[in-house]
């Protein structure tokens, strides 16, 4: 019998370091100036600290132009994933699709 290991998502943080700036050889400092932010807030996001938001999607979008929506679906991915380790199987047993809530619903009438 086989069991597929679920391995936790990759923080986006972590996918931007290895996709984007380790191919350039860049190291934080680098990099962070390239974005013109600080190295303190790259360094946050790499070390899983912090999100990618709007401002961050829209800097890294500019430098490699690429639209920031890239970068902001990454960060959603990963907190969708977060989220459904820890919430989805609560909310399924809670929530029930609408085709069997109605067939609940004309049983009760």
């Amino acid at each position: 019998m086989t069991t597929s290991q679920k391995y936790p998502p990759v923080h986006p943080g972590k996918t931007l370091w290895r996709k984007f700036f380790e191919p350039l050889n860049f190291n934080l400092e680098q990099a962070a100036n390239a974005l013109k932010i600080p190295t303190y807030q790259l360094q946050d996001l790499v070390d899983e600290k912090s999100k990618i938001d709007l401002e961050i999607a829209y800097r890294l979008g500019r430098y490699f132009q690429i639209e920031p929506e890239m970068f902001l679906n990454l960060q959603q991915r990963y907190d969708f994933e977060l989220w459904k380790d820890r919430q989805e199987s609560f909310v399924k047993r809670q929530v029930k699709p609408r085709s069997e809530a109605g067939k609940v619903n004309q049983v009760s009438q």
